[in-house]
């Protein structure tokens, strides 16, 4: 019996000193990781250079997952850093979709069939094993799974007209946006 103690305190241990000496392990395994594991609080307050003023975390369907969500408070207005992460398996056994990529290339060609939502799709390459835009937030699919990211922030300047602000406004997005999945696709093995 005192061996067992003895014996499990020092496994415990070396636990603890590997992972202060290497950092935590990569966030996926089986299953789907942990969606405010893949993309911190503190990942989200480096983006809008403050800290979340409320942090919001659940599962999600259709396609099944998890999801995370921190919010913040500037210049009067409430804004947010999301990420939505599914695997295949999870998708799989919610019995609507077969897997990640089949969700993806599903909300692909339903996109890029309708002409007002084609014309804000882009194609964004280095994410991933494939990455699009739909001018509204971030697609990428990452072998089994499947990323959903949005980073919405404060928009500064003034515009000479709507057009132009949600010009800026889309670029802003898709930049914080893409800023995060470099963060998020580091976590994922």
């Amino acid at each position: 019996m005192k061996k067992c103690v003895i014996l499990s305190g020092v496994v415990l241990a070396v636990v603890v000193i590997m992972t202060v000496i290497f950092g935590s392990a990569p966030v996926c395994a089986a299953g789907s990781p942990d969606a405010c594991a893949l993309f911190t609080r503190a990942d989200a307050e480096a983006l809008f250079n403050q800290p979340a003023s409320s942090q919001r975390a659940g599962k999600v369907s259709a396609p099944a997952g998890n999801n995370c969500t921190y919010f913040f408070k500037k210049k009067g207005g409430s804004f947010n850093a999301k990420l939505r992460v599914s695997s295949s398996d999870e998708i799989r056994g919610e019995g609507i979709f077969k897997s990640a990529r089949d969700v993806f290339d599903r909300q692909k060609r339903a996109r890029m069939g309708n002409p007002g939502t084609a014309q804000k799709m882009k194609s964004i390459g280095g994410l991933g094993d494939e990455a699009f835009w739909n001018g509204h937030d971030l697609w990428v699919i990452k072998g089994s799974h499947l990323l959903t990211i949005l980073v919405h922030d404060h928009l500064a300047g003034s515009f000479k007209s709507k057009e132009a602000m949600e010009k800026a406004r889309t670029e802003q997005d898709l930049s914080l946006s893409t800023k995060a999945a470099m963060k998020i696709l580091a976590r994922i093995q």
